[in-house]
């Protein structure tokens, strides 16, 4: 190669990276328009179809503004215009109605998440999560309880029938709840049902009794901020859940040893497998996700057999391994 021709090659391999990083570059302007948009209320008052100069009014922007901020926004999927009308495409006002079980602000304050602990893995941040943190990472992998997530619990009782008929009069043990979603959807769905919802967070911990309390179960519904191996009391629960995949392995087996004592005998524990890999819209996506990940908590990505084994190993009976429309479950039972 001449040194002419290598100039050339230099020239065309820079400007091949470069273009690279401007398409990155588009999908983190489009992310910040969405934020502001949001931020400043134009995505709550586009949830009603408008007129381009009533949003021109609403902003306080040129019309010629909003025409190209429009525009930017429904090349990216967020909105579409019929003649001088704009709203929300059907997507985004699922996501952004105010009974959504997964809002825009936790998509957006996780997407935010998610940038800056990227940047810490480069750095060598090596901390856990600070609690404000923790909770949007709680608040996003939860959900809300809403109509839709009730409806999604119902579908996934008629799959697991044996835990099923323990929760109208029994008492449930969830630990590592989280925000406490699916505790709390239960408690809607079952009027008797009464359970005590773990969480070692003080932040999220005080997000699921706020939930709790605005759902009127916080009667039934019992949020302690604990280390679940510090949980005391035998024999009191009919089913538990356990958050398995946010539990790192020295923690592991004293806590289904706490959790086996608390259930009755006979008593359910259910686990789900956790298909991180499901999660990834490709390849890129996989290693940034997995990049997150070891930030938030340690993968273990263990699967239903692997689940089955642990818990045997930790005097559970396995009863059987179901296949779900939302993946696989484990459920053992504390022997009699």
């Amino acid at each position: 190669m001449t040194d002419e021709e290598e100039s050339e090659q230099r020239f065309a391999d820079a400007v091949a990276a470069a273009q690279v990083i401007e398409l990155w570059s588009t999908g983190a302007q489009a992310l910040s328009l969405l934020a502001a948009a949001h931020e400043w209320g134009w995505i709550r008052f586009l949830a009603t179809p408008r007129e381009l100069d009533r949003l021109a009014d609403f902003t306080g922007h040129s019309p010629e503004r909003i025409v190209v901020a429009v525009d930017a926004l429904q090349a990216h999927g967020v909105v579409r215009r019929d003649g001088t009308a704009v709203s929300l495409t059907p997507t985004f006002a699922t996501l952004a109605a105010d009974d959504a079980w997964l809002t825009l602000s936790d998509v957006l304050d996780s997407a935010d998440l998610a940038r800056r602990l990227v940047r810490g893995a480069v750095q060598g941040a090596t901390a856990p999560l600070t609690g404000p943190d923790a909770l949007i990472a709680a608040r996003t992998a939860g959900g809300r309880p809403t109509p839709v997530t009730s409806a999604l619990v119902e579908r996934l009782l008629q799959d697991l029938p044996e835990w099923h008929e323990t929760l109208p009069r029994g008492c449930l043990l969830d630990v590592g709840c989280g925000v406490a979603t699916t505790t709390l959807t239960l408690a809607h769905l079952f009027p008797r049902l009464r359970a005590t919802a773990v969480e070692v967070v003080p932040e999220v911990a005080v997000e699921a009794r706020r939930r709790a309390s605005r759902l009127q179960v916080a009667d039934r519904v019992e949020v302690r901020c604990l280390d679940a191996r510090d949980l005391t009391g035998d024999a009191a629960f009919d089913s538990a859940c356990w958050a398995q995949s946010f539990f790192p392995e020295p923690v592991r087996a004293a806590t289904l040893a706490v959790i086996r004592r608390a259930l009755r005998p006979g008593g359910w524990l259910v686990l789900e497998e956790e298909d991180a890999d499901r999660q990834d819209l490709d390849q890129r996506s996989g290693t940034l996700r997995r990049l997150v990940r070891e930030q938030e908590h340690p993968a273990l990505n263990r699967s239903a057999e692997e689940l089955a084994a642990e818990a045997e190993a930790a005097g559970f009976t396995l009863h059987r391994v179901a296949s779900t429309r939302f993946g696989r479950f484990v459920l053992l039972r504390r022997p009699v």
